[in-house]
């Protein structure tokens, strides 16, 4: 669970239209063209990190994610030909920091299926592997901190306490004091501005 949520096959065709919808919007809204180096965070499949490089000629991905998910995404990495571009690595973000450095770091549809301290283990490992002056962008469903909204994020929190063992939608305080644990500063919350009606967060390391 620590690496992401994947209940694909290796036999799938593509990935899941929603990582490729919010790998192609961020890397246009938020300027993917100034960034080298994505670690893409419980990658899943892959298809953030294939619609970001497609996107970005000159941009380069690692997918971290959990050894029964990784078979996934390479396989997808490889029907893209982007297997020189992109790397996947067997890992545990709630227990590893990811190798190489980079900067930018996504996690999609991540902090929402962890515990609170699995939440803060992720961010603070992940964010370790980010450069000073890098981005860490989160997108998923967060709380206002009166946690009566946004809409979306109130109903799937519903879903979420009654699947994940420990996994909820956090508030915009809970993300905000994990991020700066984590040695991140200037966090924004954009809500609805990701596909689905999740919201996105961003963070600069400090």
């Amino acid at each position: 669970m620590a690496g992401g949520v994947h209940r694909g096959s290796v036999h799938s065709c593509r990935p899941p239209t929603g990582a490729l919808a919010t790998g192609e919007q961020l890397a246009s809204s938020y300027k993917f063209e100034r960034f080298h180096r994505l670690l893409d965070v419980g990658g899943g499949s892959g298809g953030l990190s294939i619609a970001a490089c497609q996107r970005c000629p000159d941009l380069t991905a690692t997918i971290i994610d959990l050894p029964r998910v990784t078979p996934t995404a390479r396989a997808m990495v490889g029907e893209a030909h982007l297997a020189e571009r992109i790397e996947v690595v067997d890992g545990d973000i709630t227990r590893d920091v990811p190798p190489g450095r980079f900067d930018v770091a996504v996690l999609r549809n991540l902090i929402q299926v962890l515990g609170p301290d699995q939440a803060r283990s992720a961010l603070r490992n992940a964010g370790a592997a980010v450069e000073p002056g890098g981005s860490l962008i989160i997108a998923g469903h967060v709380l206002e901190d009166n946690r009566l909204a946004p809409a979306a994020a109130v109903r799937i929190n519903l879903a979420f306490v009654s699947i994940y063992d420990a996994g909820q939608a956090y508030t915009e305080g809970e993300h905000r004091g994990w991020l700066a644990q984590a040695g991140f500063t200037d966090m924004e919350v954009h809500y609805g501005a990701s596909p689905g009606g999740a919201s996105i967060v961003t963070a600069r390391k400090i």
